[in-house]
C-alpha cells in the first residue's frame, strides 16, 4: 500500500513540478557528460597533461554538489509545505509520522532517480559532442565511439545520492517536529507583511549599496589583493543579503506615502504581492541573485578566452619552431639535429639580437605600461626574466626582412638615419609615443622613427620582449651581440613531444632552485592573463596545450554557470507556479471588481515582470562595473582586438535569453492556472 502511495505522489509530484524535474534531468545529463569525459581514452589520447582537464571539473562539482543540495532542500520543504494539508490528512487516518516522512523521502529520491535515468542518453550523447569540440579545436581528427564510462555514471549518481541524503535529512527533523495542527494549516499560511513603522530598515538598502559602490570603486583601482579579496567578496554577498532585508520597507514606505501611482490601475496589489513576496523569500532572493552574478561573471569569461582562441592564438606563435639562446655565438646544431630527426625543415633562420648598452626605451615602457614586472638577480648575479629585455633590443634589417618573409610578410624598407619600431599590436599606442619621445640610438647616431609596425614576430622573449627596434645592417657594427634565435618551418604537423625534446637540449635550467637563470636579464612580454614565454616555441604544441587549457576552462565555467541559471531561474519559476494555485482566490477578488481576462493576465505580467527584474538587474549591477573591468583589462593585456564591452555585453545576451525562456514558462503557466 506505501509503496503504491509513494509511486502515485511520485507520478504527481513529476507532473506538478515538470521544470524541475526537466532541471536536474539537465543537470545529470551534464554532470554524466563531464564525468564521462575524466575516464575517457578519447579524451585522454588527444593530450598528455589530462589532470588538468580533472582537476578542473573536480572544482567544478563540489560546488554543484552544493547547488544542487541546495535546490533540492529547497524543492523539498516546498513541497512539504504544498503538500502539508495532504500529510496531516495521513496523520488523522492513523499513519505514523515516521511513515509519512519516508515516503516523502523516497518520492524525493525516486524523483532524483528519475532524472538520473532520463539523463543518461542526454549526457552521453552530450559527451560525445563534447569531446568531438575538444578535437575540433585541437586540429585533430576524431572518430565517435560507443565507449561508455559506467564510471561517470557511478559518480554522478553518487553525487545525486550525497545531495539528496544531505537535503533530506533535515526535511526529517522537522517532521518529527510537527503536529497534525501545523501540517493542516501550513499551506494556509501567506506572506507575512508587517504593517508597523519599519522606516529604520530601509537603512539597509542604503548601506548595501554604499558598500556595492565602495567595491566597485576598490575593482577599479585594483586595490584588492590575493590576502583580502575574499573577505571583500564576502562583503559582497552580506551586502545583497542586506539590500533585500531593507526592500520590503522601501516597498511597504512608499505604499503608506500613498504616492500618485499607488492607487493606479493595480499597481496596489503588485507593491503588496512583491513586498510580501520580498520578505517571505529575502535569503533566497538573495542567493539567486548571487548565483546569477556569479553566471553572468562566468558566462563573460568563457566569451573572453574563447575569442582569444579563435583570434590570437596563431599570432602566440607565428613560427612553426622559435628557439631562444642567452649566448650570441649558438648555431643551434644540436636543436636542428632533433628537429631534423623528427620532421621535415622546409626553412630555418639563426640571427641576433643586438644591445647598446642602454634602455630609454625600456625604462619608459616600464613607467608608462601596465601590469610590468621586473624581477630580481639570483645570488649568483644571473637573472630570471621580466617585461623587458636589460636593455633595448635591435635587429638588423637583413635578418628582419628574412624573417619576415618566413611569414609572408612583404618585406622592409629603411632610409639611413631612420629606424622601424616593430611592437604588438596591443601596445601600438605606446609604441607611437616611444617613436615621438624617446631619443634612439646606434653607432653614435641619434636616429628618428620612420614607422611603426605591428605583426605578429614572437615578441614574447625571441625577438624583443613587447618590441624590437630595426637598423640598417651598416649600424649593427657598432652594437653589441645580445642573444641568439633560431626560427624555422616545418612540413606538415610538428610531433607532439618536439617541444619536450627541444626543451631538453637548454642549459638554462638549475635542478637546485627549480628556476631558469640566464647569462643575460631576459624579458618575457607582459602577458599576465595567458602567458606563451618560454625558451622554445613550437607552434602546434604551443596551440595543442594552450587550447586544451582554454577550452578546458572554458567548459568548466560553461557548467557551473549554467547550472547556477538552471537551479535558480527553476526555484523562481515553480514559486510562481505554485502561487498561482495558492492564491488564484486573490484574482478572484479582483476579476470580481471588475478585471476582464485581459486586464488580469496584464496584472499577472507586471508582477511577474517586477519579481523577476529584482534579480535580474541587481546581478547586473553587481557584475556589470567587474565584468567591464575585467573585459577592458583582457583586452589590454591579450591584445585581442575588441571593444571592451563586448564580452560582457554579449554575456548580458545570452543571461537574458536563458532569463527570458524561464520568464516566459512561468507567465504562460500562471495564467494558465489562473484559468
Amino acid at each position: 500500500m506505501l509503496k503504491k502511495l509513494t509511486l502515485r505522489n511520485a507520478r504527481r509530484s513529476a507532473k506538478d513540478y515538470l521544470i524541475y524535474l526537466v532541471t536536474i534531468t539537465i543537470i545529470s545529463a551534464l554532470m554524466f557528460a563531464f564525468h564521462g569525459m575524466i575516464f575517457s581514452e578519447d579524451m585522454r589520447s588527444i593530450y598528455g597533461e589530462f589532470g588538468i582537464f580533472a582537476a578542473l571539473i573536480g572544482v567544478a562539482s563540489f560546488f554543484i554538489i552544493i547547488i544542487v543540495i541546495w535546490l533540492v532542500h529547497y524543492m523539498a520543504n516546498f513541497m512539504l509545505q504544498r503538500r502539508s494539508r495532504e500529510f496531516g490528512t495521513y496523520l488523522l487516518l492513523g499513519m505514523k509520522k515516521k511513515q509519512i516522512a519516508k515516503i516523502f523521502r523516497q518520492e524525493n529520491i525516486l524523483l532524483g532517480f528519475m532524472a538520473m535515468l532520463l539523463g543518461l542518453l542526454p549526457g552521453f550523447i552530450l559527451q560525445k559532442i563534447f569531446v568531438n569540440v575538444f578535437y575540433s579545436l585541437l586540429s585533430a581528427e576524431y572518430q565517435i565511439s560507443a565507449e561508455f564510462s559506467i564510471w561517470g555514471v557511478l559518480i554522478t549518481a553518487g553525487v545525486l545520492i550525497v545531495a539528496y541524503v544531505l537535503s533530506l535529512v533535515r526535511v526529517r527533523h522537522r517532521f518529527k517536529k510537527m503536529h497534525i495542527r501545523d501540517f493542516i494549516y501550513m499551506e494556509k499560511q501567506n506572506e507575512q507583511i508587517i504593517n508597523d513603522n519599519s522606516t529604520w530598515k530601509k537603512g539597509f538598502v542604503f548601506i548595501a549599496v554604499a558598500y556595492i559602490i565602495f567595491f566597485h570603486i576598490l575593482v577599479f583601482k585594483s586595490a584588492m589583493t590575493i590576502t583580502n579579496v575574499w573577505g571583500y567578496v564576502a562583503g559582497l554577498a552580506a551586502a545583497v543579503y542586506l539590500l533585500y532585508a531593507g526592500l520590503s520597507s522601501v516597498f511597504v514606505n512608499f505604499i503608506k506615502k500613498k504616492h500618485g501611482g499607488v492607487y493606479k490601475g493595480a499597481n496596489l496589489f503588485i507593491f503588496r504581492q512583491l513586498a510580501s513576496k520580498i520578505k517571505t523569500m529575502r535569503f533566497t532572493m538573495g542567493t539567486l541573485t548571487i548565483l546569477f552574478t556569479a553566471a553572468l561573471l562566468g558566462c563573460t569569461v568563457v566569451i573572453m578566452f574563447a575569442d582569444f582562441y579563435t583570434r590570437q592564438m596563431d599570432a602566440q606563435a607565428p613560427f612553426d619552431v622559435a628557439v631562444f639562446s642567452d649566448r650570441p655565438d649558438d648555431d643551434f646544431s644540436a636543436q636542428l639535429d632533433i628537429i631534423r630527426e623528427d620532421a621535415v625543415l622546409t626553412d630555418y633562420h639563426t640571427y641576433n639580437i643586438y644591445e647598446n648598452g642602454t634602455d630609454p626605451v625600456n625604462q619608459y615602457l616600464y613607467s608608462h605600461t601596465d601590469g610590468t614586472y621586473k624581477n630580481d638577480t639570483f645570488k649568483d648575479g644571473r637573472f630570471g626574466g621580466s617585461t623587458y629585455f636589460g636593455s633595448d633590443t635591435y635587429i638588423g634589417l637583413t635578418d628582419y626582412n628574412r624573417i619576415r618573409s618566413m611569414l609572408g610578410y612583404e618585406e622592409a624598407a629603411l632610409t639611413e638615419g631612420q629606424y622601424i619600431l616593430h611592437g604588438k599590436e596591443k601596445v601600438t599606442a605606446e609604441m607611437e609615443a616611444v617613436a615621438e619621445k624617446i631619443p634612439v640610438e646606434a653607432a653614435g647616431q641619434t636616429l628618428t622613427c620612420q614607422e611603426v609596425k605591428a605583426e605578429p614576430l614572437a615578441q614574447d622573449g625571441m625577438n624583443g620582449a613587447e618590441y624590437i627596434i630595426v637598423v640598417t645592417d651598416q649600424q649593427l657594427a657598432n652594437l653589441i651581440p645580445y642573444y641568439s634565435v633560431m626560427v624555422g618551418e616545418i612540413e606538415g604537423e610538428a610531433p607532439a613531444d618536439l617541444q619536450t625534446k627541444l626543451l631538453a637540449t637548454q642549459d638554462f635550467w638549475d635542478d637546485t632552485i627549480y628556476e631558469y637563470l640566464y647569462r643575460i636579464e631576459v624579458g618575457n612580454g607582459n602577458n599576465q592573463i595567458l602567458a606563451f614565454s618560454d625558451n622554445v616555441m613550437v607552434a602546434d604544441n604551443i596551440k595543442v596545450e594552450g587550447g586544451f587549457v582554454i577550452a578546458s576552462m572554458c567548459f568548466m565555467l560553461s557548467y557551473l554557470g549554467f547550472v547556477f541559471l538552471c537551479a535558480a531561474l527553476t526555484i523562481m519559476t515553480v514559486q510562481q507556479l505554485s502561487d498561482s494555485d495558492k492564491y488564484r482566490f486573490r484574482y478572484d477578488i479582483l476579476k470580481k471588481l471588475g478585471l476582464n481576462r485581459r486586464e488580469t493576465a496584464n496584472v499577472v505580467f507586471k508582477q511577474l515582470v517586477v519579481y523577476y527584474l529584482c534579480p535580474y538587474i541587481t546581478s547586473i549591477v553587481l557584475s556589470m562595473f567587474i565584468g567591464l573591468f575585467a573585459s577592458e583589462r583582457f583586452v589590454y593585456y591579450t591584445g585581442v582586438q575588441a571593444a571592451d564591452f563586448t564580452y560582457y555585453i554579449l554575456a548580458v545576451l545570452v543571461f537574458t535569453v536563458v532569463y527570458a525562456a524561464y520568464f516566459i514558462t512561468s507567465y504562460v503557466g500562471f495564467t494558465r492556472n489562473l484559468e
